[in-house]
């Protein structure tokens, strides 16, 4: 098996930058790419590393949790990152990249690789007894969705993304919310419920009437799912929806007003520290400035800080808690590894980290027969701690992530200091992750 290149799936970010780390440290490589002869709906063009939506890779500086992950992508020795500067355009404190100058930067510099050999054909079969990279994407190949589909359990693999905004707990007004399950069940007070009036309500309700949606693409599904309908489609369909579904009272009894309110918006608990909180039922297609808008009005969420946003699309994953083991292999099948948007890591620079990450752990593998996974201090290492973690039977469905400072360990605070203040905790969690990262390094 070892004497076979290993096969890497999917010519996008994620595969890009794990066929160069591989070849890095001196593997033989397959990369292979369906297009031009199987062309995709969401491509224009047939290069590698095309960016398909925004040109960006958001933030820079250790203010952001992008920036931070891009400190760690400096410090661990991506090899895409710095092409990704190279096409850099001005954008104030973001990455944003001329598209045609990247892809042209990273063909060249996979063609200048000799142990690197780029297959423009598709891929129809994941072999388990090879060393196989998969970082197909969204918009894998009908025959590699089923193959996957079988070697993790039909029942393991989604097909479209309908997900709830996230916010950060320490932004909420806890003046407006309070802990407390339904009619009180259960062992702990598991929710944050968040009360609004009727004046409120009433304008929460038109504003998502009127609100801008973004429309689906051509290759999205046009029907809408009764069991995850947009919270705006439930909002047309009259005033009293909501607060007879999602935003029901009943049951929620306010205890600083002793009475139950108008309705109640519930958050529930996206990680076990309890640092970031799902909006339950709020599945949205609404553009980005119109949801932090509308939430907004609901007086706990004024001045609350999204750390992803709603969206509703097209969108392949697996469902990595139960299906990946801590490197990104599969449980069931350890030399097959996934990357990229497949496994649930949603962005340009979680694509490039995932793509690091996968390979350096098939490395460390096939050198020495353990992995070496990165400590949670690390952004990268809390978003595959977050992204292979077994969730309970009381854990929301799985969905997808972005970098985000809440997923990282809490930090140590000097004495005397404000653990409130957002911005030393944020600085306190960035200083240990890229330690963190220097002393991994250091330890290869």
């Amino acid at each position: 098996m070892e004497n076979r290149p290993i096969q890497i799936i999917g010519g996008g970010l994620a595969g890009c930058e794990a066929a160069l780390t591989l070849a890095k440290h001196g593997h033989q490589v397959e990369l292979w790419e369906m297009r031009p002869s199987v062309p995709t709906p969401a491509h224009s063009t047939d290069r590698l590393a095309e960016l398909v939506c925004s040109n960006s890779f958001k933030g820079l500086g250790l203010a952001s949790a992008h920036g931070l992950a891009k400190e760690e992508l400096s410090i661990l020795g991506s090899s895409l990152l710095p092409l990704a500067f190279q096409a850099r355009v001005p954008a104030g404190e973001s990455l944003a990249i001329d598209r045609d100058r990247f892809s042209h930067l990273v063909e060249s510099a996979l063609e200048a690789m000799p142990n690197v050999t780029i297959r423009r054909e598709e891929a129809t079969s994941i072999d388990p007894d090879r060393w196989t990279l998969v970082a197909a994407g969204p918009l894998a190949s009908d025959a590699i969705h089923a193959r996957l589909a079988e070697l993790v359990g039909g029942s393991r693999m989604s097909f479209f993304d309908a997900i709830a905004p996230i916010v950060a707990a320490d932004s909420l007004d806890w003046d407006q919310c309070w802990k407390a399950n339904r009619w009180d069940k259960g062992d702990g007070a598991d929710f944050i419920n968040c009360p609004l009036d009727r004046p409120t309500y009433e304008a929460f309700v038109a504003g998502l009437v009127e609100a801008d949606r973004v429309e689906p693409k051509p290759f999205e599904p046009k029907e809408l799912f009764e069991g995850c309908l947009p919270i705006e489609e439930m909002a047309r369909r009259g005033l009293e929806t909501l607060r007879h579904g999602p935003m029901r009272p009943i049951g929620l009894d306010n205890p600083k007003t002793g009475r139950r309110p108008w309705a109640a918006l519930q958050l529930r608990a996206e990680n076990d520290a309890g640092t970031l909180y799902n909006l339950v039922g709020c599945q949205t297609r609404l553009k980005w400035p119109e949801q932090k808008r509308l939430f907004s009005m609901i007086p706990a969420l004024a001045n609350a800080e999204f750390v992803r946003l709603g969206s509703m699309h097209r969108n392949s994953f697996v469902e990595s808690p139960a299906v990946l083991a801590r490197d990104f292999s599969l449980g069931a099948h350890p030399n097959v590894f996934l990357a990229g948007q497949i496994t649930g890591a949603e962005g340009y620079t979680e694509a490039l980290a995932t793509g690091w990450y996968a390979a350096t752990q098939m490395h460390h593998r096939i050198r020495s027969g353990t992995p070496r996974p990165l400590p949670d201090q690390t952004a990268l290492g809390s978003l595959v701690r977050f992204l292979t973690t077994p969730r309970g039977p009381e854990a929301p469905g799985f969905q997808p992530m972005n970098m985000n400072f809440g997923l990282l360990p809490e930090p140590t605070f000097p004495q005397g200091s404000r653990k409130k203040d957002k911005g030393l905790r944020k600085s306190l969690q960035a200083q240990a992750a890229l330690v963190a990262a220097q002393e991994w390094v250091a330890g290869a």
